[in-house]
């Protein structure tokens, strides 16, 4: 055969081939749309009020109930309340009584009074821990030295004060009776012929015997300066300024000086530091030593929590007193009671009180409660306030009113799913009785007067809504005055319909089981195709793209 009519032949049996593989496509996606329109139903974009809800059931309870434990032992006096009385928060149902109990309470009472006194003796302690100079005067020794142990017997130092001295004269038991400490006196120097005054200090009650045999009762007179001088005497002559006149001494007497004074602490300690020397002037209240206050503090502490715990004590039983009368904690029925009047009330101290039997039980039908579960994904749309609807099987055709009370802050998990309790309150009703099973539903979203659609027709791709329009017969229009869709060049016959093969993103809204809201890409009355799963992802694999298939039914996007 030529080469000239080869060429032809093969050339012809490939343009057979190519028109052959063009028609089985053509006939094949004119198959494939045809399926589509004739497994597809279609749905009209219309304007409506859209809800979107949650459902949950649960157990109807009572919302308040309280048990009553008796806290203290004793003997039930009396009982206020029978079984089945209602009784408001406050009412007294108890009222015990215990002897002993009136006893340890005045024994605690005067142990915290004991306590505060030893606890105001140990801080004055505190405050002797400084020895100050009783008066001016001269350090004539320090017998102590720092370290050294000293009790308030110990002498610490002498002093001599330099400024006074004294005057002892003799008067007889007349005279004594109108002398009194306190009384000016006059003292007359012989050698000066000149007197100062001063006053009396000391009047001895004891009558002393002279060398002559008569007896005298000597009176000591303090005068301000220094008029001894040692070795030497200084004679005077002493009258007393009394009520009754002058009383004159019966003898001269001679100037001495002031008595030495003994310094002695007031507490028993350590010497801890010592500010002064022999032979050093102080003044009054000058400060000579400084003790140890170490042991004073720590029985300072030792009284404070010996105080603290006298009043913890006394609180205690204060506390138990108070439990003798037993009230009601809330407004409620008293469906459970335990005591009667004359029990002996034994209350163990080595268990919790509610191991111990129960007096009484209070429950308060007033307001009733549910505990509902909500998922995790759902629990941000509930709020406390939230109005919800309650039904009962028990009840059957009648919807009650509830209200969310309490969202729980914090949720159970369980097989990777968390759910939060939510507590929705309602008034009682006679129909509805605790122990009931009740389902509930709350209203999380809803919108009035919007455009929607079937959930079915709308399908997700990369976070986006689509939907596949449906147009009229040789119009290239969508069904109702819609406009031209900008994939109407794709578009197949279908009947008396056109539909496209290319899908139009559409805005989405909120969301139920069954409807979702169109914001924005379709207008009220426009067809769309409601494809099933199996048909749409067949269809889109034939478009050489992923499954689309429609949204799921159960819930649909969340709005």
């Amino acid at each position: 055969m030529p080469k000239k009519l080869i060429k032809t032949s093969i050339v012809i049996i490939l343009i057979a081939a190519l028109a052959f593989a063009g028609y089985k496509w053509w006939s094949g996606n004119n198959s494939s749309k045809k399926t589509l329109a004739q497994t597809s139903s279609i749905a009209r974009v219309t304007r409506g009020d859209l809800e979107v809800t949650l459902s949950a059931s649960g157990t109807l309870e009572p919302m308040d109930q309280d048990t009553i434990y008796l806290k203290v032992d004793g003997t039930v006096k009396k009982v206020y309340h029978k079984e089945g009385d209602t009784v408001k928060k406050g009412d007294l149902l108890y009222e015990l009584e215990d002897p002993t109990l009136e006893i340890n309470l005045q024994k605690a009472q005067l142990s915290v009074t004991q306590a505060k006194l030893n606890l105001d003796e140990a801080l004055k302690q505190r405050n002797k821990i400084v020895v100050y100079a009783p008066e001016d005067g001269v350090v004539k020794s320090i017998d102590v030295d720092v370290g050294d142990s000293v009790s308030e017997s110990t002498v610490l130092a002498t002093t001599l004060n330099e400024n006074k001295n004294k005057v002892r004269a003799p008067f007889n038991s007349a005279q004594i009776k109108n002398i009194k400490v306190g009384q000016k006196a006059e003292v007359f120097f012989l050698d000066y012929l000149s007197s100062v005054y001063g006053k009396v200090t000391k009047v001895e009650n004891a009558a002393t015997p002279s060398s002559s045999g008569a007896r005298y009762y000597y009176v000591t007179v303090e005068i301000d300066g220094n008029y001894y001088v040692e070795g030497e005497d200084k004679p005077t002559q002493v009258y007393i300024i009394t009520d009754s006149g002058k009383e004159q001494a019966l003898e001269q007497a001679n100037v001495e000086p002031m008595d030495t004074v003994e310094i002695k602490p007031e507490i028993s300690s350590k010497i801890k530091k010592v500010y002064v020397e022999e032979g050093d002037t102080v003044k009054k209240g000058q400060k000579l030593f400084l003790l140890d206050d170490e042991d004073i503090e720590s029985n300072i502490e030792e009284m404070q929590l010996a105080l603290h715990q006298a009043e913890l004590d006394l609180q205690s039983k204060l506390e138990d007193k108070k439990n003798l009368l037993v009230y009601a904690p809330i407004d409620g029925t008293i469906i459970e009671q335990n005591v009667r009047e004359g029990d002996l009330i034994k209350v163990s101290n080595n268990s919790s009180s509610s191991s111990n039997e129960a007096a009484a039980v209070i429950v308060d039908y007033s307001k009733m409660q549910v505990v509902l579960s909500i998922d995790e994904l759902d629990i941000n749309k509930v709020k406390v306030g939230m109005p919800v609807k309650i039904t009962s099987d028990a009840v059957p055709g009648e919807v009650f009113e509830g209200t969310v009370e309490k969202i729980a802050d914090e949720g159970t998990s369980q097989n990777n799913v968390s759910t939060f309790d939510v507590t929705v309150t309602m008034d009682k009703t006679p129909k509805l009785k605790a122990g009931m099973t009740v389902d509930a539903e709350l209203t999380v979203a809803k919108k009035q007067n919007v455009l929607m659609l079937p959930i079915a027709a709308v399908q997700q791709k990369d976070g986006k809504s689509y939907v596949i329009p449906v147009r009229s017969e040789n119009s290239g229009t969508q069904e109702n005055g819609g406009k031209n869709g900008k994939n109407a060049n794709n578009s197949r016959d279908n009947g008396s319909r056109r539909f496209s093969m290319n899908m139009v993103e559409i805005k989405t809204g909120i969301s139920n089981d069954d409807y979702i809201e169109i914001v924005s890409g379709l207008n009220e009355g426009d067809m769309v195709l409601v494809p099933t799963s199996s048909t749409s992802s067949s269809s889109s694999n034939r478009q050489g793209g992923p499954p689309m298939g429609p949204m799921p039914m159960g819930g649909g996007p969340r709005g």
